[in-house]
């Protein structure tokens, strides 16, 4: 979004579970005001000398300044709702919040309010992410200056899944492919070429066994990758797994919260928090869940300092846990 100097508002709100798309719209918005000659703040909202200070504008300079906030919850909500309302302000407060709005609170219902100042970049639901998806893979690879077929867009999808971060990492190297290739379209030769070996070892099953705490299927699982990896996986599982484990954990010391608050605390889509996180995270309980986080940790620390088989620390640990 671009808006002109005398279109801001005095006050903008910019949430959502769709990290990638928050932030790019985030960096987008703030590259556009800066090069218009917009003084650019950054602004902890747990501070309020430097929320005050952000109000008064550029004291130097007449010019329009735009103060980006994060945790904005703990700022004073009768100065937001005063500033929201002042229309001889120079300076326009982005409230950055990751994650939703939870709308029990006085905040969440003052954001909710705002409508045409409020930019959301929800998580979908379970059932509509892989649509989702699809849709940002066609985007994305347009961006680039290429095309993708839908239908092969909807195959990367169900090879790599719904995750944009790990989607837009897997089209950039599809997209430098097509350029060498010389080919103005990405097709199944690019993405082919450029798939991960994390996606082409199908991870996903590793997951679900750990998920199940079943040392079986996870030692066939933990085989599968490393036979079908070129060089050794370890960083890159650590990553992918940890992603997960660590919902895992935060979800365990939840527990007194009821699920879909804990879902809004977390940031997360209820459903997806009570059928993917909950069930793992209460089979393996706070101790598993921080000792699979520690295992992660040290397999990690293996790779960093150069041990001679980080992927056996993984397994061996992982199976262990089991």
């Amino acid at each position: 979004m671009s808006r002109k100097k005398d279109e801001f508002p005095s006050l903008l709100v910019v949430s959502g579970g769709q990290t990638l798309l928050r932030l790019r719209f985030l960096h987008e918005l703030i590259a556009t005001q800066r090069s218009e000659g917009w003084a650019i703040l950054k602004v902890n909202g747990t501070d309020p000398l430097a929320v005050r200070d952000a109000l008064g504008g550029d004291l130097f300079v007449a010019r329009k300044t735009l103060a980006v906030v994060t945790e904005p919850t703990k700022i004073d909500l009768d100065l937001l709702q005063l500033h929201a309302t002042d229309t001889n302000t120079d300076t326009t407060l982005l409230l950055h919040i990751e994650g939703a709005p939870d709308g029990r609170t006085k905040f969440g219902k003052f954001v909710k309010k705002l409508d045409g100042s409020h930019k959301a970049f929800p998580l979908p639901t379970e059932w509509k992410a892989p649509d989702v998806a699809v849709e940002f893979v066609v985007a994305e690879v347009k961006l680039h200056g290429y095309t993708i077929r839908p239908a092969l867009a909807r195959a990367l999808v169900n090879r790599v899944g719904s995750d944009l971060g790990l989607l837009r990492f897997e089209i950039q190297k599809m997209v430098l492919l097509a350029h060498a290739n010389g080919s103005e379209i990405v097709d199944k030769a690019e993405v082919k070429g450029g798939m991960a070996p994390i996606a082409e070892a199908s991870v996903g099953p590793m997951i679900e066994a750990l998920a199940a705490r079943d040392q079986k299927r996870l030692a066939q699982a933990l085989h599968r990758v490393r036979k079908t990896s070129k060089y050794d996986p370890t960083m890159r599982i650590c990553r992918f797994l940890g992603s997960t484990v660590i919902k895992w954990m935060q979800a365990t010391h939840l527990e007194n919260m009821p699920p879909k608050a804990a879902a809004m605390e977390l940031g997360l889509n209820p459903w997806y928090f009570e059928n993917k996180i909950l069930p793992p995270a209460t089979r393996w309980g706070k101790k598993g869940t921080v000792q699979l986080v520690t295992d992660l940790a040290a397999s990690e620390r293996a790779v960093l300092s150069g041990a001679q088989s980080p992927w056996t620390v993984l397994s061996a640990r992982l199976l262990a846990a089991c």
